[in-house]
C-alpha cells in the first residue's frame, strides 16, 4: 500500500522515478514498517494481559495506537510538504522525495489503521484452529516479511553510524561546492562570457562584386572583380572589448557569492541534521529508561503496592515516550536527506555525535563590512552598467566602408579602384535612447549598490548581537545545567527502585531533565546558526 501511493503520487504530479524518489521510498518503508509494529505491539499487549476476545482486543488495541499511528503520519506528511511545493534551489530534486513519501503515508496509514487489524483477526482466527498453514501462504508472507526487513533495515541506516560515514560541516562544505549543480552553472556562465569576448570586433559586412561603367559596343569601364567591407565598428571596439571585460568580471563575482550562499544552506542543514540526531539519540536513552521504569512499575502493580490507575499513568508515560522516540528517529532521517540533498553524492552522509566546537569559533569580530562577495558583485554591476553606457555611446560613432577593385577601361587591363568613406548615424534617435538607458542602468545600479551596502552592515551588526546572546546562553547549558540534567535523569530510576520518590516524583524529576535538554538543544542550534551567519558575513 505504501509503495502503490508512492507510485500514484508520482502518477498524480507527472514526476518520473528517480534516485530521489527511491530515496523516498527508502524512508517511507521505514515509517510504514514502525506503524506497523506500532499497532501489532499493542495488541499482542492486550493479548499477554488477558483479553482473550479477538474483537474486543482489535477495537481497543486500534484505539490506543490510533493517536500514535496518525500523530506519526501527520508530522512526516507536514514535515515534507514544504518540500513537495518548493520551487527554490534544489527543488527538483527534493520534490520527488516529498510526494513519493507524502502518498505513500497515506495509503500506508490507511493499510495499518483499516486492513492490518482485519489480516492480524484472519491470522489469530486460523492460529487458534490449529489450521496447518497452506505452504504456498508460508511462502509469500516469508517473501513479504523479507521484502518489509530489508526496506526497514536500509531505513534504519540512518540511525547506525558505523554504516554511514559521518562528515563535519567543513567535510560537507567541500562535497557541495564540488557537486551542487547551481555552482557548475555559474562555471559554466564564465566561460559563456569568455567565449564572447569576440563579439567586440565588429569588422562589419564583406561584399564581393562586378560591375561596369560607360559601357557602350564593347567599350568603357569594367570592374573586373570588387571586394568591400561595409560598416567597420572600428572606434567601438574598445568600449565593447571592456565591456565583455566587465561582464566576465561580474560571472567571476557572482560564481564566489554563490558558492558562499551555498556554503551557508549546507552549514544550517547539517546544524539541522546534528540537532535532529542528538534529540534521537535523547529519546532514545530516555525510552531505555522507561522501559526499565516500566518493568519496575509492573513488578509494584502485580504485588499490590500500586494502583492500577497509577500503573496505566505509569505506562501511558512510557509509551508517550517511545511515540516521542519515533518521531525524532523520521525528524533525524529528514534533516539527513535535506542535508544529503545539498551534498549531491552517491555516498549517503550522517552527522557526527558530538560537535568539535573549535570548527565554529568566530575569530575576531570587526566593527563593519569592509569586503563581502555581495559588496563585490554590486560594484561590479555599476561597472558593467557603466561600460553598457560607454558601449552604447560608441555606437553613435562613424563606421568605416573600404572597396576595390581590378578594372578594365576599354579593353585594356591593369587599372584599380578604391573607395573610402564612413557611415555616420546622423538620425540616430534608437541608438541615443538605448545610450540614455544605459545611462539610467548605471545610475539604478549605484543606488542598489548603497541599499544593499546599509542592509548588510545592519544584517551584520544583528549577527553578532544573536551571536554574543545565543554564545552566553549555550555556554550556560553547556556547563551548569546539561550536568544537572544529565545526574537527574541517571538518578530518577535508581531513586524509584530504592524507594526515594515515587511514581509521580519520578516522572517530574524527568520532564524537567527533558525540557532542560531540550531548551540546550535550541540553544546550541540558535548558537550553530549564528555562528554560521557570522561566518557568512566575514568572508
Amino acid at each position: 500500500m505504501a509503495t502503490i501511493g508512492g507510485v500514484f503520487a508520482l502518477w498524480l504530479r507527472d514526476m518520473p522515478f528517480s534516485i530521489s524518489a527511491g530515496v523516498g521510498f527508502i524512508v517511507l518503508f521505514g515509517v510504514a514498517v514502525l506503524n506497523g509494529l506500532v499497532m501489532i505491539s499493542g495488541l499482542n499487549e492486550l493479548k499477554e494481559e488477558g483479553v482473550t476476545d479477538l474483537k474486543e482486543r482489535i477495537v481497543e488495541g486500534t484505539k490506543r495506537r490510533v493517536r500514535p499511528i496518525m500523530l506519526t503520519a501527520f508530522t512526516d506528511i507536514l514535515g515534507f510538504l514544504p518540500m513537495a511545493v518548493s520551487a527554490s534551489a534544489g527543488a527538483e530534486v527534493q520534490r520527488p522525495l516529498a510526494t513519493v513519501v507524502i502518498g505513500g503515508l497515506i495509503t500506508s496509514t490507511l493499510l495499518t489503521l483499516f486492513i492490518l487489524p482485519i489480516f492480524y483477526q484472519w491470522v489469530e482466527k486460523r492460529s487458534e484452529r490449529k489450521t496447518k498453514l497452506n505452504p504456498k501462504f508460508i511462502t509469500a508472507t516469508a517473501m513479504v516479511c523479507l521484502l518489509l526487513t530489508s526496506a526497514f533495515a536500509k531505513a534504519q541506516q540512518v540511525q547506525e553510524s558505523d554504516a554511514i560515514p559521518a562528515i563535519s560541516f567543513k567535510q560537507a562544505v567541500e562535497i557541495a561546492k564540488k557537486n551542487y549543480p547551481l555552482l557548475k552553472t555559474k562555471q559554466l556562465e564564465i566561460q559563456k562570457q569568455n567565449a564572447l569576448k569576440g563579439t567586440a570586433y565588429d569588422l562589419g559586412n564583406t561584399q564581393v562584386f562586378i560591375g561596369g561603367e560607360e559601357v557602350n559596343d564593347g567599350q568603357g569601364i569594367y570592374t573586373l572583380v570588387g571586394v568591400g567591407q561595409q560598416n567597420i565598428n572600428l572606434f567601438g571596439i574598445g568600449a565593447k572589448k571592456r565591456l565583455q571585460e566587465k561582464r566576465i568580471a561580474l560571472a567571476e563575482t557572482a560564481l564566489n557569492l554563490s558558492g558562499l550562499q551555498v556554503e551557508q544552506e549546507v552549514k544550517k542543514a547539517w546544524s539541522q541534521a546534528y540537532q535532529q540526531r542528538q534529540k534521537f539519540i535523547l529519546y532514545r536513552e530516555l525510552d531505555s529508561i522507561y522501559s526499565q521504569f516500566e518493568k519496575a512499575i509492573e513488578l509494584n502493580y502485580k504485588v499490590e503496592a500500586i494502583s492500577r490507575l497509577e500503573y496505566s499513568f505509569a505506562t501511558n508515560q512510557a509509551l508517550q515516550i517511545n511515540n516521542k522516540l519515533q518521531q525524532a528517529e523520521s525528524d533525524y532521517a529528514i534533516a539527513l536527506q535535506k542535508l544529503n540533498l545539498w551534498l549531491v553524492s552517491d555516498t549517503f552522509y550522517t552527522v557526527p555525535d558530538t560537535l568539535d566546537e573549535s570548527e565554529v569559533a568566530v575569530l575576531g569580530i570587526s566593527a563593519s563590512i569592509k569586503n563581502h562577495p555581495e559588496l563585490e558583485l554590486s560594484q561590479k554591476r555599476i561597472d558593467e552598467a557603466e561600460a553598457g553606457y560607454k558601449a552604447a555611446r560608441s555606437d553613435l560613432l562613424p563606421n568605416l566602408n573600404l572597396q576595390g577593385g581590378l578594372q578594365q577601361v576599354n579593353g585594356s587591363n591593369g587599372f584599380y579602384t578604391y573607395q573610402a568613406g564612413i557611415s555616420v548615424p546622423l538620425f540616430s534617435g534608437t541608438k541615443r535612447s538605448q545610450a540614455k538607458a544605459a545611462k539610467i542602468d548605471s545610475e539604478i545600479a549605484k543606488t542598489n549598490a548603497d541599499f544593499v551596502k546599509r542592509q548588510l552592515q545592519s544584517e551584520y551588526r544583528q549577527a553578532v548581537q544573536a551571536y554574543q546572546k545565543w554564545k552566553v546562553s549555550w555556554q550556560f547549558y553547556k556547563d551548569k545545567a546539561l550536568p544537572l540534567a544529565g545526574e537527574q535523569r541517571r538518578g530518577a530510576l535508581l531513586a524509584y527502585r530504592e524507594g526515594a520518590v515515587d511514581y509521580a516524583a519520578f516522572t517530574q524529576i524527568i520532564r524537567d531533565a527533558i525540557q532542560t535538554e531540550m531548551d540546550a538543544l535550541a540553544a546550541l542550534d540558535n548558537y550553530l546558526k549564528s555562528v554560521f551567519e557570522l561566518q557568512y558575513f566575514k568572508q
